[in-house]
């Protein structure tokens, strides 16, 4: 038996502590988890998130040279920074071999708040298939945290995650899931929204601020499925793709605790 929790929003999560140990996968379709997606797939090193504005310069004052302070505030790109979230501008020419430091409205805070997890994902639409074979070959219980908008609803990332538990339950066939209510409403309404993602990008709150920004090119980007096959992972604090840990004893030992399991 899989057990699937669901959070609608960061906000549900009171602290830090409460994601100790567990295994999470966060999700920012408009335009966090999108964009840190594409960003390593193009060759970024690494990213930091970061807590606000403040601490991501901190951070990039140290860096000599070597990192990018990439985010917004209220979509639009915070002042004094190097990149916005704008999927379309984390191309290999821009973010190849730097460092990310990251802050954003809604994504950021979501991966704070999973800071002390055993285990955390980012998942978008554009890396789906990536993590739902993860997670199939894990075969463990797992939350899903959405970001959510400014601590409400968010329609595309509930979509996405619901996609998600489907895309596992297909794949699982013949086992068993015990999802939480909200959980299983994921799932109902990404059965309402799967024939036309892009659509309902455009029909939720987020998108169409986004394009009264004049995002309206990132909703296209963020609708695809499957763009790439990158699994970005969280630990002490700092996403790369998973490829980059593999040395690593603590993840090898993780596996091998994983494959006695099943």
């Amino acid at each position: 038996m899989i057990n699937i929790r669901l959070y609608f929003t960061h906000y549900d999560v009171e602290s830090e502590l409460d994601l100790k140990d567990k295994n999470v996968v966060i999700i920012d379709v408009l335009r966090t988890s999108t964009t840190m997606i594409t960003g390593l797939a193009n060759g970024a090193k690494e990213i930091i998130p970061t807590e606000d504005a403040a601490s991501a310069g901190t951070i990039g004052r140290n860096s000599e040279g070597q990192s990018l302070l990439c985010g917004e505030r209220n979509g639009k790109i915070i002042e004094g920074f190097n990149l916005g979230n704008s999927v379309r501008e984390y191309t290999a020419d821009k973010v190849a071999n730097k460092n990310l430091i990251f802050c954003t409205t809604n994504g950021t805070p979501a991966l704070m708040k999973s800071k002390f997890a055993r285990n955390c994902f980012v998942l978008s639409f554009a890396n789906m298939k990536r993590v739902v074979d993860y997670l199939y070959k894990m075969h463990e219980d797992f939350i899903i945290l959405c970001s959510g908008r400014n601590g409400e609803f968010s329609l595309e990332d509930t979509v996405c995650a619901g996609m998600l538990i489907y895309m596992l339950e297909k794949k699982n066939a013949g086992d068993e899931f015990s999802l939480t209510d909200a959980a299983r409403g994921a799932l109902k309404l990404y059965s309402s929204y799967k024939k036309n993602l892009l659509e309902m990008l455009n029909e939720s709150e987020h998108g169409k601020y986004l394009v009264g920004l004049s995002f309206g090119d990132d909703l296209v980007e963020c609708a695809k499925v499957d763009t790439c096959s990158c699994l970005p992972v969280m630990r002490n604090g700092v996403i790369k793709l998973i490829e980059s840990f593999e040395s690593d004893p603590k993840l090898t030992m993780k596996k091998v605790a994983q494959s006695n399991t099943k």
